[in-house]
C-alpha cells in the first residue's frame, strides 16, 4: 500500500470540540487519506477543503422489519479493513458508565480486534476515562485496551487509572495543539459558551439556576458596556435550547446587545467570532480550552471532572464554579477577579502535540 490510508472512529455529532480533533488532525498529516466512519453528509461539508477526508456514506441495511449496523459487521466486503494502515479512535469523553456498556465495549471492540489480527496499528488519541461507578467497566476497559498500540489520555487522573499497562500515555487536550493564535478583541465582547443542563441527569436540577446565573452575569456586563456572545458549540446536544431560555429571560434592551453564534458546518467562521471576545464564561470543556489557547480572560463553570481535571493538571483550578454551586456566585467578585485569569504556562500547547507521538511514527 503506497500511500497512507487511516480509518477513523469519533464522535460525529457536529460538536465543535470533536471536530476540532478532526480539524488538528488533518492539518497535521496533509498527505494521509482518512476515512470517517459516519453516514453523515454534513462531514463532507464540514471539511470540504481537505480532499483527503471521504466519509464512508451508509453501512446500514434493511432485513425484514430490522435496521442492521453494518459498521459492526467487519467482513473484507465492508469495512476493507486490509486497505487501511491503522485505526484511530479520536475523542474525548469516549468512555463514560452508561446502561447497557458492556454489550456496546463487545460491539466496539470489534473494529480494532480485526485490525489487530491483521498486523494493522490501532490508537485511541485524546481521551479520558469515566465518570463510572464499576470497578468491572476499569477491568472491561483494560481487556479492550490490549487491542490497542498506543493510547494517549488528556489528564492524568485517567492515566493513574490504567497507568500499569505500557500502552497507556498522557498529554494535554489535542486542541492546545490547534494552530491560530491569540485572540483579537473587539467591542468589548464577552462570550459565554452554555450547555444544556436539563438534558444531564446528574444536573437537571439545577437547570433553572444556571439559567438565571447565566442571564444575571449577561445583564451585569451589558450594563458595564459590553456586548455580549452566546456561543452554542453542539446544537445536537441543546445548547442553541438552552441559549433561547436566556434570550427569553431578557428584556428587549438586553437581548439587543446579544449575538448568537450557533457552530453549523463552518469551523473557522465560529473560531473568529469567538476569537474577538476579551473574556469568555465557559461552560463547554472546549470553550475552556480555546479561551487558555486564544489568552483570553475564562472563567470556568464546571459542568464535569473532566473540566476540572484538565484545569487542575494546568494549575488553572483556582477561578472557576460548579453548576451545583452556581447560586452561589457572586457575580460582583467574579467580574473583579477574571481579568488575568489566563494561562501563564504555555508550554501545555508543546505538550499537548506529543499526543500524536505514537501516530506520528507511522504517517510522518
Amino acid at each position: 500500500m503506497s500511500k497512507k490510508r487511516v480509518l477513523v472512529n469519533a464522535y460525529f455529532a457536529q460538536n465543535l470540540g470533536d471536530d476540532l480533533f478532526l480539524k488538528v488532525l488533518f492539518d497535521r498529516y496533509p498527505n494521509v487519506e482518512f476515512h470517517l466512519l459516519t453516514a453523515s453528509e454534513n462531514y463532507n461539508i464540514v471539511f470540504q477543503n481537505y480532499r483527503k477526508v471521504k466519509i464512508i456514506k451508509s453501512l446500514s441495511m434493511k432485513i425484514g422489519n430490522r435496521t442492521v449496523n453494518l459498521f459492526n459487521k467487519l467482513h473484507e466486503g465492508i469495512v476493507k479493513y486490509r486497505n487501511y494502515n491503522a485505526f484511530l479512535n479520536i475523542g474525548g469523553s469516549i468512555f463514560m458508565e452508561s446502561m447497557g456498556w458492556q454489550k456496546s465495549l463487545e460491539s466496539r471492540s470489534q473494529l480494532p480486534e480485526k485490525f489487530k489480527e491483521g498486523n494493522k496499528k490501532t490508537y485511541i488519541i485524546g481521551a479520558n476515562f469515566g465518570p463510572f461507578e464499576d470497578d468491572l467497566f476499569i477491568e472491561k476497559h483494560k481487556e479492550f485496551f490490549s487491542h490497542f498500540d498506543d493510547i494517549c489520555f488528556r489528564d492524568n487522573y485517567s492515566y493513574k487509572i490504567f497507568g500499569d499497562l505500557n500502552n497507556v500515555r498522557s498529554a494535554p487536550d489535542v486542541v492546545f495543539s490547534l494552530k491560530g493564535g491569540y485572540s483579537v478583541a473587539q467591542d468589548k465582547f464577552i462570550g459565554f459558551s452554555i450547555i444544556d443542563v436539563e438534558k444531564r441527569k446528574d444536573l437537571k436540577q439545577y437547570f433553572y439556576r444556571y439559567i438565571q446565573k447565566m442571564s444575571e452575569i449577561a445583564i451585569t456586563y451589558i450594563d458595564l458596556g459590553y456586548k455580549i456572545k452566546f456561543f452554542s458549540f453542539c446544537e445536537n446536544e441543546g445548547d442553541l435550547r438552552a441559549i433561547n431560555y436566556i434570550l427569553n429571560s431578557l428584556d428587549s434592551c438586553y437581548t439587543e446587545q446579544v449575538k448568537v453564534v450557533n457552530y453549523s458546518v463552518d469551523i473557522n467562521t465560529f473560531l473568529d467570532e469567538y476569537k474577538a471576545c476579551e473574556t469568555v464564561i465557559g461552560t463547554r470543556f472546549h470553550s475552556i480550552i480555546l479561551s487558555l489557547l486564544f489568552n483570553q480572560n475564562i472563567f470556568p463553570i464546571i459542568y464535569s471532572d473532566k473540566s476540572y481535571n484538565v484545569l487542575k493538571d494546568i494549575n488553572m483550578d483556582g477561578k472557576c464554579c460548579f453548576i451545583k454551586d452556581i447560586e452561589e456566585l457572586d457575580v460582583k467578585k467574579m467580574i473583579k477577579i477574571l481579568p488575568g485569569n489566563k494561562l501563564k504556562n504555555r508550554s501545555v500547547m508543546l505538550e499537548a502535540e506529543k499526543q500524536f507521538n505514537k501516530l506520528d511514527l507511522l504517517l510522518l
